[in-house]
């Protein structure tokens, strides 16, 4: 009897500790992030828009390249002229060939003054509004300096076109895995083939035209990422640039499409920039905005550009705004 009191007592002390492993919570797992958390934007959206403002900027740059082209031409051309002229005029005799020494140098002081003029307001498009968005972000001024053949510029720009062809091939996987439409998807496609055309054709409005309507789809490629600006800032971007274009091809009623969506993106912004407390530059914008609607009712396209050019330096001072608020 003895025994089994003993035995019971030993199951007792062992079967306790057992027990309360056995009702003892089963450990949880540590917490993993969300799967509806948004995932970091690629880095090769940015880089889609850097390489499309390089090609509007050696684009918009042809027409001068040209005719500086023509000119240093022209140029050379009369220095070759004169070089003959001088050659000849050493077989007079010493005392009229001390007077011709007089004109030689001043014909060449004539042809050493002789220079190409700078780049005129009427030879550019964009060339203002696009070195407003340089100034304020890692953009480097692209192919100033004129070439000696205006093909070296071509083969720049195709070169880009070709880089970006090899961006889209990284991206698009990336936004079919983020469910983004396949007709905007399509669209871009469609525009990045009428970009690859235009390139090959040499036409520089239309490469130019064609660069920026392929920055339009960058703003819906966002949209499922998490970023640090707004897409509606790129928009911006887009519509301003596009408006000048439509300008300066005299479509008013495309212009003024891109002007009522310059309205409508800012008003999505105008919350946002309110709480930051940047109400200076919001009303700085607003202002620069409605000089805008004034030249363009005017259809002056000079005073449009010019105008147009301190929308963008506005939009570019919010886009500061934005980025400083995550830094902090």
């Amino acid at each position: 009897m003895k025994k089994k009191q003993i035995y019971f007592l030993i199951l007792i002390l062992f079967g306790i500790p057992l027990f309360s492993i056995a009702c003892s919570p089963t450990p949880q797992k540590p917490e993993t992030k969300s799967e509806n958390t948004p995932k970091t934007m690629p880095s090769v959206i940015k880089e889609i828009e850097k390489d499309t403002l390089i090609i509007m900027q050696q684009a918009d740059q042809i027409p001068y390249f040209e005719r500086v082209i023509a000119e240093k031409k022209e140029i050379e051309q009369k220095k070759e002229q004169s070089e003959k002229e001088n050659s000849i005029e050493k077989k007079i005799e010493k005392a009229i060939e001390g007077n011709k020494e007089e004109q030689k140098s001043t014909q060449k002081k004539e042809t050493e003054n002789e220079k190409p003029k700078p780049i005129s307001t009427r030879e550019s498009i964009l060339s203002d509004i696009l070195k407003k968005e340089q100034e304020s972000s890692d953009g480097k001024e692209e192919g100033s300096t004129p070439p000696k053949d205006i093909s070296e510029t071509w083969k720049k720009i195709n070169d880009t076109i070709l880089q970006l062809h090899n961006r889209w091939n990284v991206l698009e996987p990336v936004l079919i895995q983020q469910n983004i439409p396949i007709e905007t998807i399509t669209a871009f496609e469609d525009t990045l083939d009428n970009l690859t055309k235009s390139g090959v054709s040499e036409d520089a409005f239309q490469t130019l035209a064609n660069a920026n309507h392929l920055t339009a789809y960058l703003p819906k490629f966002m949209t499922p990422f998490k970023k640090q600006i707004p897409p509606e800032i790129y928009s911006l971007k887009y519509h301003i640039r596009n408006l000048v274009l439509n300008a300066a091809a005299d479509n008013y009623p495309a212009a003024e499409e891109s002007f009522n969506q310059i309205k409508r993106q800012s008003e999505v912004l105008k919350v946002s920039l309110i709480e930051k407390k940047a109400v200076p530059v919001l009303n700085q914008f607003e202002t620069s905005v409605s000089n805008l609607q004034k030249s363009f009712q005017k259809k002056d396209i000079d005073l449009i550009k010019i105008n147009a050019s301190i929308v963008m330096k506005n939009v570019m001072e919010m886009t500061d705004v934005f980025s400083s608020s995550l830094s902090k």
